[in-house]
């Protein structure tokens, strides 16, 4: 039997707008759909709850409720990737380069308002006091946590990217003082849950970062951050993440510039010293 998102394919042309209208929605939030009613869908979508039960039989199936099972069906496969890159492929859009930064900047405005100020200034005084900083987060996340490893190094001088087949090695010196930041997204690294774990056992200040109120790494935190990755393409969006970074990065410069200032001195003076500052030819 067909997938939901082939249904949808096949029978598209033929849905009048209203269920087209749901139709897109289904296939852009397929795990979110898991959790809402026939009303909720119809109210995201903007149509009638009626117009979502009509859909459902038009796609081929005797109710909501069975299509929700067909939806549960589709995602239990855990194929991220592979379920996003057929969902976005499904239906073709007009404006898509349009529709993909309106979604980056959704991603960031629905992060802003899930995150208050003082969560970023408990973040960024715990990442000031600590003696150490240690970061985790592979694959994907790596475009996030790279870059906090580099910018807190280049501020504070005392941060380590843990490598991912070196965990054991580097958990191995964690302390009560220290701080280690998780950068946990879907499919939730169980290497980063085990450092969290280890971190917490060790009475290390856990800071997590990830996108979900239920996400697995928030059992493991003494403070977890979320920010949105919805994205238009196969790949979960990082732009929201990387924001967050940026915020916690600019608390730090705000609550102890001076240290921050005589780092950054130090580090812009050894670039002259290693020749790495460029000399514009005019």
């Amino acid at each position: 039997m067909a997938y939901i998102n082939k249904r949808i394919k096949e029978r598209f042309a033929d849905l009048s707008s209203s269920q087209k209208k749901v139709a897109h929605y289904l296939l852009e939030n397929m795990e979110e759909v898991m959790l809402v009613s026939a009303n909720q869908i119809a109210l995201q979508a903007g149509v009638s709850e009626a117009t979502v039960h009509r859909l459902a039989r038009e796609l081929g199936y005797d109710s909501y409720r069975t299509m929700k099972q067909a939806i549960h069906e589709f995602i239990k496969k855990d194929y991220r990737s592979v379920r996003n890159l057929v969902s976005t492929t499904t239906l073709k859009r007009d404006q898509w380069l349009e529709q993909h930064f309106v979604q980056e900047a959704e991603n960031i405005l629905h992060t802003s308002k899930g995150i208050s100020e003082s969560e970023i200034n408990i973040a960024a005084q715990a990442l000031l006091r600590a003696p150490n900083i240690w970061i985790a987060g592979w694959r994907m996340a790596l475009s996030v946590t790279t870059y906090l490893q580099f910018i807190l190094k280049y501020m504070l001088g005392n941060s380590s990217l843990i490598p991912q087949g070196e965990t054991a090695e580097y958990a191995a010196y964690f302390k009560e003082e220290d701080v280690v930041f998780v950068c946990s997204f879907p499919r939730y690294d169980q290497k980063v849950l085990q450092i969290a774990k280890v971190a917490q056992d060790r009475g290390a200040y856990v800071i997590g970062l990830s996108d979900s109120t239920v996400a697995p790494i928030k059992a493991y935190t003494n403070l977890c951050l979320l920010a949105k990755c919805k994205s238009k393409s196969f790949l979960d969006s990082y732009t929201a993440a990387v924001s967050v970074i940026n915020a916690i990065v600019s608390a730090i410069s705000y609550l102890d510039e001076t240290r921050v200032q005589s780092n950054i001195q130090q580090v812009e003076e050894n670039f002259v010293t290693f020749q790495q500052k460029y000399d514009w030819k005019c």
